[in-house]
């Protein structure tokens, strides 16, 4: 077993009572704790127009975070392709991954609330095609030097130098959820939760069996990797820390389900009821993540070692701070995990 590293999934949502910029300068602060205590990434997610995401903008808030952070990688999980156009989404790409000195990992995805593809001019039964399409010209981008809609069904403009080049050749890219997709194309997959064995065999098949295809992005050395989030509450009793998580899930819950509220506005009731699926799945196993990330920290570090022991990840990424979850809460989680666990873990890989 190779030896695991840590990471951080945030939304960056609002608490109330936090003015922005303070929100802002905590969750950077938290940041630099991560990378003073040895993790290895800071993942932002991507949404629009609600109080789960309130740095919508990632590179902006990644560029930020780049220059008081000197080892921790940066990047977007996920950075929604159908909703921008591939020569800003490019070009962004590669101005952050200069100002991090090569320190990006790209997570793409197309979105799962539909009323943010039409805010953006997009098209939701279409997004899944986008998605490929863009996909597409990001890989010939970096294989050509210029960016082309040679080959888009979507976009039409004419084939402009990419300037600024990236510092990684090639960039990682990582994909959430579907070990088809990510496989097919050679991304890393993020997985909400331990990784079951079956879901991990589909993904490093389709890994292989698509390997040489075109709009693949993975290096000539690179090998399927799986990163594992997971809600975390560390406390001196597990009681406390279930409290913490649990009003962390509710928060989480109800600021994704703010999300979708102006669904109804592009979409039928029937299409919106669909839209939902996704997030009726976390609920189903909602109770099963809570219970798991709350705990002591020997309790967390059993279960923790459980995880990596199979050898199907070493990448355990963190949700702090979560939902209602206060940045106290997430601080100290972070302390107890930083002197108690990682350690214990890092020793058995």
């Amino acid at each position: 077993m190779s030896k695991p590293t840590f990471g951080i999934f945030d939304h960056i949502e609002d608490i109330p009572g936090t003015p922005t910029p303070q929100l802002f300068k905590d969750r950077l602060d938290l940041i630099k704790m991560a990378d003073d205590a040895g993790f290895a990434g800071f993942h932002l997610a991507e949404h629009h127009g609600s109080d789960l995401c309130m740095a919508p903008n990632q590179e902006v808030f990644i560029a930020a975070a780049s220059q008081i952070t000197k080892n921790i990688r940066l990047g977007p999980m996920v950075k929604l392709l159908p909703l921008h156009h591939p020569i800003q989404i490019i070009e962004d790409l590669c101005v952050v991954d200069n100002l991090t000195n090569g320190r990006v990992d790209f997570g793409v995805g197309r979105g799962v609330a539909p009323i943010e593809h039409y805010w953006m001019g997009g098209n939701w039964p279409e997004s899944r095609d986008v998605f490929v399409d863009v996909l597409g010209i990001i890989c010939d981008a970096f294989a050509t030097g210029e960016i082309s809609s040679e080959n888009s069904k979507f976009y039409d403009f004419p084939t402009i130098p990419l300037s600024t080049k990236p510092v990684q050749n090639p960039i990682p890219f990582w994909y959430p959820g579907s070990p088809v997709t990510a496989g097919r194309h050679g991304m890393n997959l993020m997985w909400p939760g331990p990784i079951d064995k079956a879901s991990y065999d589909i993904y490093v098949e389709n890994w292989m069996a698509h390997k040489g295809d075109t709009h693949r992005v993975e290096g000539p050395d690179a090998v399927p990797r799986v990163g594992c989030t997971m809600l975390l509450a560390i406390a001196p009793k597990e009681d406390e820390a279930l409290e913490i998580v649990r009003r962390g899930m509710s928060g989480l819950m109800r600021r994704t389900q703010n999300v979708h509220k102006h669904d109804h506005l592009v979409l039928s009731e029937e299409e919106c009821d669909a839209a939902l699926n996704p997030l009726r799945g976390i609920v189903a196993h909602m109770e099963d993540a809570i219970r798991f990330g709350a705990g002591t920290a020997e309790q967390i570090k059993d279960r923790f070692a459980a995880i990596l022991e199979p050898g199907l990840t070493d990448y355990l990424v963190l949700q702090l701070p979560v939902g209602d979850m206060t940045l106290d809460e997430a601080k100290s989680t972070m302390d107890i995990f930083c002197s108690d666990v990682k350690p214990a873990l890092e020793s058995i890989g």
